[in-house]
């Protein structure tokens, strides 16, 4: 999500901007800033004016028009506005090949994902970059991804929490209690403790509260023994409400991303306090965390070293004297060389919701669940909340109101809080209630690997080289290369396949004062004048006590395969293609259904897969297919 820049960028600027602000008045981000400087330190917004207003001025300079583009990508607004920019881009100058890449984005942000993937595959084509080719790859597994999610769109209700609570400016990250009693969210509105304007030109972050009256929100306001004149952002919740999580980045304080939280009691909120240093390194930033209602287990997300890449969600423990245990990562079910972040928790603590770029993501960050298996005693594969939740930008937080059924002893997670860019907002990230109007069949993630089965070749080869003088031939057996007469004069070389079991031996015949020399390719004299070649006899000779090799096979990606899923109780048939790497991915809801792959070098392979529900419904299925040539 784009405010989470501001995490890093007010560490460095902020030293520069606080000497300007006094009793109140705001510094003006764009002052004595060129339009190149605004967009390099990510204030789009003001870029996108000036770029547009010198566009108007030169309509035919494509650089301005690029610029314009990228900054319709980089905030959030209606991003389709990117694509003609940018086709007109590429169609005039196709010698930068990050255009393609960044039209491939513009595509993929309004769902066009076909689109999408031909433009990526174009840049791959033209970049030889290894790290530009993996993130194009990871673009176009992503379309495959959201071609996937939308195919069974969540009934669901998206209701706008109105001017009470939103603002034009980016509101984001809500979380509520289970009793929705009130809310606490982030804003960077004008009006925020410091009234400094971040380098993006929007002003730091402070936290918001809005309570309920009478069944709907009242208006925010700032919370301010909790906010400075830094970044304060809303990092989590206990169920109960009894503690909001804060992300603190306090350049005044010495203090860069890390976790504080305040303390709920009755109508006041008590000042910030530290996690500790076990929860807060001073190496690695910690930017969101969930906590159980008991207290006693944290969940927080860190980039610390140890992890599996970028951020990872961890697990700590309260110890008796009040303070953390050693952070455990959740592992390589929830953790990815991708990001994980913003954990939650449901009502009763065996669900754990938290984003992530990484695992099936339809684009960006995307919302996942994992249920805690107590049989295993861990998290179990998570699975994507699903479109449109899930949307091909960054959806980074979710946080469920749930109300205790007695009679099913069940939580019903009917209503949540995100915040996301919708055209019927107020200008930027606005704070919506979801209704979750019915409670979809669940799917199940079926992923693997599609693999070519290649027999290596277990022949064994030998090169000769072929000399002529005069006339005659030489034909010089590899260990004798390069001959050292040279008045013979190399013609060709080959390379002969040497037949199982058998193996060449050359012997070298020369004469030496009218009398004939034997050797051994291996042994003979080399650079001796007294010795005239007069031929070399290569012989093909049986081994002694020969045993064939075993076979041995490579595996590599199987690209241009079709994949053919059928519902067997309907009918209905869904076909796929894998990606370049040999992956695939398919959501499925519950029933029995047949696999066919199809390729043109093989034999069809056909497999019968059972979805479950209930009890036994698991959210991940791997299957990987084997191509291999027949016997």
């Amino acid at each position: 999500m784009k405010h989470v820049l501001s995490r890093y960028g007010i560490v460095v600027l902020g030293l520069l901007l606080c000497s300007t602000i006094v009793h109140g008045q705001a510094f003006t981000a764009e002052e004595g800033l060129s339009v190149r400087e605004l967009f390099r330190t990510g204030n789009y917004g003001i870029a996108l004016k000036k770029f547009e207003k010198l566009s108007e001025e030169d309509p035919k300079n494509m650089d301005y028009k690029y610029s314009i583009a990228q900054c319709f990508l980089y905030i959030n607004n209606d991003k389709s506005s990117a694509i003609p920019l940018l086709q007109e881009v590429w169609k005039n100058d196709d010698l930068n090949p990050e255009v393609l890449f960044d039209l491939g984005c513009a595509y993929h942000f309004n769902m066009r994902f076909q689109e999408a993937i031909d433009s990526f595959n174009e840049y791959k084509s033209l970049v030889n970059d290894v790290a530009n080719k993996e993130r194009a790859e990871r673009k176009i597994e992503m379309c495959y991804n959201a071609m996937e999610l939308i195919k069974y769109p969540l009934d669901v209700t998206f209701e706008n929490l109105g001017a009470k609570v939103n603002s034009p400016y980016p509101d984001f990250s809500p979380f509520v209690p289970a009793d929705e009693s009130y809310l606490v969210f982030t804003s960077r509105r004008k009006g925020n403790v410091g009234h400094m304007l971040d380098y993006d030109g929007f002003y730091t972050s402070d936290l918001y509260m809005s309570t309920v009256k009478k069944g709907a929100f009242y208006k925010a306001a700032n919370i301010s023994i909790i906010n400075t004149e830094s970044d304060e952002e809303a990092a989590g919740i206990s169920s109960d409400g009894s503690k909001i999580l804060v992300f603190v980045d306090d350049v005044f304080r010495n203090i860069y991303g890390n976790i504080f939280f305040s303390t709920k009691r009755g109508r006041s909120l008590q000042n910030l306090a530290s996690m500790g240093k076990t929860i807060n390194s001073p190496t690695s930033i910690e930017t969101s965390a969930a906590i159980t209602k008991d207290g006693n287990i944290l969940y927080f997300s860190s980039d610390r070293p140890e992890g599996y890449g970028g951020m990872d969600i961890y697990m700590s423990r309260l110890l008796p004297d009040g303070s953390w245990g050693i952070p455990i990562n959740l592992g390589p079910k929830i953790n990815t060389k991708y990001n994980e972040e913003y954990p939650t928790l449901s009502l009763n603590e065996n669900l754990l919701y938290f984003s992530s770029d990484g695992h099936n993501s339809m684009g960006g960050y995307d919302l996942f669940r994992s249920e805690f298996s107590i049989k295993a005693n861990e998290w179990g594969s998570p699975s994507n909340l699903g479109y449109p939740i899930s949307t091909t930008d960054d959806d980074m937080t979710i946080s469920f109101a749930a109300i205790w059924d007695t009679q099913k002893q069940l939580a019903s997670n009917k209503h949540a809080y995100i915040s996301t860019y919708r055209k019927d907002g107020f200008g930027d990230l606005d704070i919506y209630r979801v209704t979750f109007n019915k409670e979809e069949s669940r799917l199940t993630t079926v992923r693997g690997l599609i693999i070519e089965k290649i027999p290596v070749d277990m022949n064994e080869y030998k090169i000769f080289y072929h000399y002529s003088k005069a006339g005659e031939e030489l034909v010089v057996p590899e260990e004798c290369y390069p001959w050292d007469d040279r008045s013979w004069r190399l013609k060709e070389e080959k390379k002969v396949m040497v037949r199982p079991g058998y193996e060449y031996r050359s012997l070298l015949f020369f004469d030496k004062n009218g009398q004939q020399k034997v050797f051994s390719s291996k042994k003979y004299p080399k650079n001796d004048n007294t010795l005239k070649i007069v031929k070399i006899k290569n012989s093909l000779i049986k081994k002694k006590n020969y045993t064939p090799p075993i076979q041995i096979y490579e595996e590599t990606p199987l690209i241009e395969t079709n994949i053919y899923v059928t519902n067997k109780m309907s009918g209905e048939e869904f076909s796929y293609v894998p990606s370049r790497k040999g992956k695939y991915t398919i959501l499925l809801p519950p029933g029995e259904y047949e696999m066919k792959l199809e390729h043109a070098k093989y034999k069809s392979l056909t497999y019968n897969l059972s979805i479950w529900d209930k009890g036994s419904f698991v959210p991940e299925k791997v299957k990987n297919f084997i191509f291999e040539p027949e016997k």
